[in-house]
């Protein structure tokens, strides 16, 4: 029993040195493929903390620039962001409305009026389009050549848009009027950016141009939604001079109002839609005749802005009408003075002629 022990040992012992031989390859391995992985974690950090390394390094690196070999996947470069301008050469505007309209008209950023030195006047029309009347106060001003300024609502111009486009193929400018004719004044910074946005996404849409000019609905204006229109690049265009057309007076007192009030520079209020515009179609014509009699030119808005950075001066100049009045008559006697010289004129009314 001892011998066939001992015979046992002695079988056993010459595989000894296989299985050391076999377990230091293991371990070798082992060391080999850790060392190996640590290189590759190491690697693959420095790789991934590239981008982050350029981007506090180089202002101008782009992680999109390190891959552009790879466009050909189908993966497009970021576009850069829009660079818009801050609403004043010192920061934001001040709080106190009077003041924030105040920096804008220094800038030419918000009109009231034109050039007060040029005999230029520019006729706005507001609320539209509307597929009843705009034609028709297309035409008129097609029939007197007259160029014009129409502050449209974006939901409208989405449902007529060729009418839009029409406008803006006779020559006439186009502006944003908002989305939905809200008191922006009251809305929050969100709701205002949502009612700019839209409208002028629907007139770019309509004529392929973005628009550069905005009305605020009501003539209703706030710190916030001026701001949110600066930033959105728009210029803010209110008026000086308007016949109350919305509330329907009478084609004689619309005629009457507006001729009253014009000047230099004068930008007119009237209305395309919103409602039944019979009395601004009709009163047109004779706004435009009495206005031309007393030596005015009609400009776009776009016109008019340019023209405020002249300074030509019109010596003798008095494009007033002092004796304009409110009830109505049939003949309406005018005057005004020109290079020193007095010139007189007769405004007819529409209910006088036959």
């Amino acid at each position: 029993m001892s011998i066939q022990g001992t015979e046992r040992q002695i079988v056993h012992t010459p595989l000894q040195p296989t299985s050391i031989a076999r377990i230091a390859l293991t371990i070798t391995l082992m060391i080999t493929l850790g060392f190996s992985g640590l290189l590759t974690m190491t690697f693959a950090s420095r790789i991934s903390n590239e981008p982050t390394q350029h981007a506090l390094t180089d202002p101008n690196f782009s992680s999109t620039s390190r891959l552009g070999s790879t466009s050909h996947l189908g993966s497009q470069p970021t576009p850069p962001p829009l660079l818009l301008p801050s609403p004043s050469p010192t920061g934001p505007l001040p709080p106190a409305l009077p003041q924030a309209i105040a920096i804008l008209q220094a800038q030419n950023r918000l009109l009231y009026n034109g050039n007060t030195s040029l005999p230029e006047i520019a006729l706005t029309f507001d609320d539209g389009p509307n597929p009843y009347y705009t034609p028709q106060i297309l035409t008129i001003l097609q029939q007197y050549n007259v160029k014009a300024t129409f502050f449209c609502i974006g939901r409208l111009v989405a449902d007529y848009p060729a009418l839009v486009k029409q406008e803006y193929t006779a020559g006439h400018t186009i502006g944003n009027h908002s989305w939905s004719h809200p008191n922006l004044a009251l809305l929050t910074p969100a709701s205002i950016q949502f009612q700019l946005s839209r409208a002028s996404d629907a007139i770019e849409t309509a004529i392929g141009v973005r628009p550069a000019f905005f009305r605020p609905p009501y003539g209703r204006m706030s710190v916030q939604e001026l701001t949110q229109v600066y930033y959105d690049g728009l210029i803010t265009v209110v008026w000086n001079d308007e016949g109350e057309d919305w509330a329907r007076p009478g084609v004689n007192a619309i005629i009457l109002r507006i001729l009253g009030l014009a000047r230099n520079g004068a930008i007119i209020l009237m209305h395309d839609g919103g409602g039944d515009r019979s009395q601004t179609v009709a009163a047109l014509p004779f706004i435009i005749n009495g206005l031309r009699q007393r030596g005015f030119h009609f400009v776009t808005i776009q016109q008019m802005l340019m023209d405020l950075q002249h300074h030509t001066n019109v010596p003798g100049r008095d494009n007033t009408l002092p004796d304009v009045r409110r009830e109505a008559r049939c003949d309406i006697p005018a005057g005004g003075r020109r290079n020193g010289k007095r010139y007189s004129w007769v405004i007819s009314l529409p209910e006088c002629e036959s």
